[in-house]
């Protein structure tokens, strides 16, 4: 006789896992970009992880075939790619001009945007604890800001524009995770990505060599972890409860 134990987990818990699994494939993807200041240019490194993006989600639309693109919000999907690539130009060269700690604090002040937004536009409900644990999370992020600043330097005015641009993607992908399935989501976004990012990486393209050339694949494979458990946190989840996880991004 064996005895089974299944473990239901509740789709807050769910979300918010999915949620710190996308936090620290964006921590790693950081790391690498930070790596790179002064070897490869910005717009390399976005290529790569664009196109290597793109690699990595081949196997599920392989698996699934070319209907795993069907969609009937192909404007809300281009909008979302062209902000998201917006937003990884605009944070990579902030990472590579400041300190990673000071802008992973700063653009983990996103939730509390974030979050207001979703009770204004998407009709969400945050109660107490979920506006505690947002505001817990920002006081805490302001700590790790406030003794680094001397200054207000490019990168850090970089990194708050960032934060905008990124309230807005949260608001977008959540609209899109009520109807498509999240590898549609993510799969969208690397259309947009792999052909838009050629362009400005032809201008300063430079052929890295072995070890460069597998943290810049490696950039891509975290890339699509960060963008496939976010979606699929949105999906489990409401923005308001699984936002506030945004903040373990910051050890």
């Amino acid at each position: 006789m064996t005895l089974g134990v299944k473990l239901e987990l509740s789709p807050t818990v769910r979300g918010a896992l999915w949620m710190m699994g996308s936090t620290a494939s964006w921590a790693s993807m950081a790391a690498i970009t930070r790596h790179f200041t002064g070897e490869i240019h910005v717009f390399e490194i976005v290529f790569f992880r664009s196109i290597f993006g793109m690699i990595f989600i081949l196997p599920w639309l392989f698996e699934v075939g070319l209907g795993g693109l069907r969609t009937q919000r192909i404007g809300m999907h281009m909008a979302r790619g062209f902000i998201g690539l917006g937003v990884i130009y605009i944070l990579f060269t902030a990472i590579t001009l400041s300190p990673m700690g000071e802008v992973a604090a700063i653009i983990s002040t996103r939730p509390v945007i974030a979050s207001l937004a979703a009770v204004i536009i998407l009709h969400e409900v945050a109660s107490g604890r979920r506006w505690t644990a947002t505001l817990l999370g920002f006081t805490g992020a302001l700590l790790i800001v406030r003794p680094g600043f001397s200054e207000v330097s490019t990168g850090t005015i970089l990194a708050l524009i960032s934060v905008i641009f990124m309230a807005a993607l949260t608001i977008i992908i959540k609209s899109l995770a009520r109807t498509e399935a999240p590898d549609t989501i993510v799969v969208w976004q690397m259309v947009v990505f792999a052909p838009c990012s050629l362009i400005p990486a032809l201008f300063v393209c430079q052929t890295p060599d072995l070890w460069q050339f597998t943290l810049l694949a490696s950039t891509g494979l975290f890339g699509t972890l960060t963008q496939r458990c976010l979606t699929r946190s949105y999906a489990a989840a409401e923005a308001t409860a699984v936002l506030p996880f945004v903040f373990t991004r910051l050890i």
